[in-house]
């Protein structure tokens, strides 16, 4: 087998090794459990699956490898660049001989072989790669706080869409108790009708009734069906599976609204990587403002060539080759005299990236600041309804009793039933969206405040 076929098998090999370890890598990765349909999901497995599932993630991961590889890129320019190189050539060494010039004979074909290597090292730049090497460091710490607002964005989803089933499930809940009870008193208005003691057109409506809110089940149902895939979805599943949930511990960020705002300042990773973006931009000045001063760099070569003749063409002065050693060594420097403008324009584009770095950064702060007053607002709107919505429900049950009896000893319609059990269930719907509508606004102040990106830390270290 030749070197090159052992090469060719070796780089193989290693591939189809490292092939084996990244298959091996991403299905330990991807390989958390995944709910059965139907199987109990608390919502912190749901955020443990997300964190390791959903693609969002897993892009932002990449991005952030592809900034550290364009890390390792600026800092290469620190060591010694080290070439191999190999030159085969042929020809006439004279090619001036053709004039005709005494003592420049026609010279026969003569062929030279070299080989060796070349060696580059920087010596001084004043500044350009430093600070080129800061500004990538920078971006790939803003990378990372990248990776840290998909995990918040994908906590916070998951637990919205947590919610949101249920939210669904009470509705279903509700709904298929106002069937099971109407079609409780269709039964009973049925009997009484054959009696001859209610009319036919109570039954007839009592039978609308019940239709219509059979219908209504159907629809609550489809919903909670639509919750389900919706949650999949924000676990980054491909499924629309229902599951078993249960009602999470209500965690409530504490602090007046200026002290919740400035903890958004401080914790959400947004700004944070603004704030690198920031450094970068200025890192980045800093190196274009360094072109304009010269470049010192070491360069040394080391080889060995061999001449010889074309057989074809022996002469009496001829000779079969001759192989000599050859070493070289330099410093150069380079300074930049008119490059058209170029350096210019280089440091005026720094400039104006660093100030659109600096007005990002403050619009996400006045994002932070809207989204948290919005969510405390909403939290504070949320707790003050359910007290509301607990009287209402009291309200709404004593009326629908209370019809309910009227119109059993013959003093109220069957419309009056129907209209009471329709505001008993509006009361507590309204009820359940307060009481959900407080925790789902937690979460948004959780959120908001950098919280649930400083959870994600702790919940996929578990």
């Amino acid at each position: 087998m030749t070197s090159l076929g052992v090469r060719a098998t070796w780089v193989c090999l290693a591939v189809s090794i490292g092939w084996t370890s990244l298959s091996y890598a991403e299905s330990q990765v991807s390989g958390v459990a995944l709910p059965a349909p139907e199987a109990f999901l608390s919502m912190n497995e749901a955020v443990r699956i997300g964190l390791v599932q959903h693609p969002l993630i897993k892009r932002a991961g990449e991005t952030a490898q592809a900034a550290a590889a364009t890390l390792g890129q600026a800092r290469a320019r620190l060591y010694p660049w080290l070439d191999a190189y190999g030159i085969q050539t042929a020809g006439t060494i004279r090619p001036l001989s053709r004039f005709n010039i005494a003592g420049a004979q026609n010279k026969p074909t003569s062929y030279v072989e070299s080989a060796g290597f070349l060696a580059d090292q920087l010596i001084y730049d004043f500044g350009q790669t430093s600070h080129r090497v800061r500004a990538e460091r920078y971006a790939e710490q803003a990378a990372q706080d990248d990776v840290a607002t998909r995990r918040a964005t994908v906590i916070t989803q998951i637990r919205q869409s947590y919610l949101q089933c249920l939210r669904q499930q009470r509705l279903v809940r509700l709904t298929e108790d106002i069937v099971r009870e109407r079609g409780i008193l269709k039964d009973q208005i049925a009997t009484l009708y054959k009696n001859q003691l209610k009319s036919k057109i109570d039954l007839d409506l009592m039978v609308v009734e019940l239709r219509t809110v059979e219908a209504q089940l159907i629809q609550v149902k489809n919903d909670l069906r639509l919750a389900f895939a919706q949650l999949n979805a924000a676990m980054g599943l491909q499924s629309a599976a229902a599951y078993t949930l249960d009602e999470p511990e209500q965690l409530i960020p504490s602090g007046t609204l200026e002290e919740l705002i400035v903890r958004g300042f401080e914790d959400r990773p947004e700004l944070r990587s603004q704030e690198k973006r920031i450094s970068q931009a200025d890192e980045r000045m800093q190196a274009a403002h360094a072109l304009n001063y010269p470049t010192i760099s070491a360069v040394g070569m080391s080889g060995v060539i061999h001449f010889s003749d074309a057989p074809v063409n022996q002469y009496g002065g001829s000779h079969d080759g001759q192989t000599n050693l050859w070493w070289g060594a330099a410093a150069t420097v380079s300074v930049p005299i008119f490059t058209g403008f170029l350096l210019e324009h280089r440091a005026a584009e720094a400039k104006q990236d660093r100030y659109k770095a600096e007005q990002r950064r403050q619009d996400f702060a006045n994002r932070v600041r809207m989204e948290v007053a919005e969510a405390y607002f909403t939290l504070q709107t949320a707790k003050q309804e359910i007290g509301v919505a607990e009287n209402e429900v009291q309200a709404a049950r004593s009326a629908w009793e209370l019809a309910s009896n009227r119109y059993r000893m013959g003093l109220a319609s069957v419309v009056d039933v129907t209209t009471a059990a329709t505001a008993l269930l509006a009361a507590e719907v309204q009820l359940a969206d307060a009481r959900y509508g407080v925790q789902s606004a937690a979460i948004a102040l959780q959120f908001a405040t950098g919280g649930a990106s400083m959870e994600s830390m702790e919940t996929i270290t578990e």
